[in-house]
């Protein structure tokens, strides 16, 4: 009996002495050493960035996805005739290896001309488009306009892989 009496009161003991080595400044360094730890391995798992291609979206593509069709915008980067993006109220489509990619318009970014959006969300992709509206020209046809723009699409980590300059053109 006296054994197990014994060993509860060092446990106790023990117990007391731990509890009071626990300075807050000890507590602040810990949680700092876990959290650099923590961010060590998340980007050793963090794959590297692989730029993404884009390519243009042809009148073949359009026609066989009448989705594409209506009113929105579509962007082509400086030199190029066909768009990179087509951009419509509820969903954008980029072309990439070879085949398009459909977007979800993020309901929560900022509205864009003509029922877009400034972001579109895909499995692996996302798209963010910066429009100069304060430069926009007339375009061709009743209510169109085209304007400077850019297009950025970035990863599952939001890094960017592709970026370009050029012009957006409108219309309803």
């Amino acid at each position: 009996m006296r054994l197990g009496m014994g060993f509860g009161v060092g446990l106790v003991a023990a117990l007391g002495i731990a509890g009071c080595s626990n300075e807050p400044g000890d507590t602040e360094a810990k949680d700092r050493a876990d959290a650099e730890a923590v961010a060590q391995v998340i980007a050793q798992q963090t794959p590297p960035p692989v730029e993404l291609a884009l390519q243009p979206i042809t009148y073949e593509d359009i026609t066989k996805n009448s989705a594409m069709e209506g009113a929105g915008c579509s962007f082509t980067p400086g030199g190029e005739e066909d768009p990179f993006a087509i951009l419509g109220d509820s969903m954008g489509f980029v072309k990439f290896e070879g085949s398009i990619q459909r977007l979800a318009a993020d309901a929560g970014s900022k509205e864009g001309p003509f029922g877009t959006r400034v972001k579109y969300d895909g499995r692996n992709y996302s798209l963010r488009m910066t429009i100069d509206e304060a430069a926009k020209e007339v375009g061709e046809g009743d209510n169109n306009w085209v304007a400077p723009a850019s297009l950025t699409m970035l990863d599952g980590y939001d890094r960017e892989v592709a970026s370009s300059e050029g012009r957006v053109a409108c219309g309803g």
